[in-house]
């Protein structure tokens, strides 16, 4: 067995693809997780730290809230929700988690 270090130096944050049901954006998930990258490059080479994925039910069905985890690298998982099933208002808040993590 070979061991690695994470290419992606902070930690992963993963975005519940079944809360998009509620919102607008069929594939809601799959283009926050495009948008949330794009994003990211732009901020301090923030998508060479942080990788951005899509995931399964990730356990918390709030209905019209979107569901991520951030996982670090080291230290303890956060599981959140977005205030709104807004597109761009979960965006612009997932945003915001992910840059008080990259300091």
């Amino acid at each position: 067995m070979k061991k690695y270090s994470p290419k992606f130096s902070l930690g992963s944050l993963y975005i519940c693809s079944k809360c998009g049901k509620d919102f607008s954006e069929p594939d809601n998930a799959d283009q926050l997780k495009s948008d949330l990258r794009s994003e990211l490059k732009n901020y301090n080479d923030a998508h060479k730290k942080v990788r951005v994925m899509v995931s399964g039910c990730l356990g918390v069905c709030e209905k019209g809230e979107q569901v991520f985890a951030y996982y670090p690298n080291q230290g303890e998982m956060e599981l959140c929700t977005t205030d709104s099933n807004k597109f761009e208002k979960s965006k612009n808040e997932i945003l915001d988690f992910i840059k008080t993590k990259i300091k």
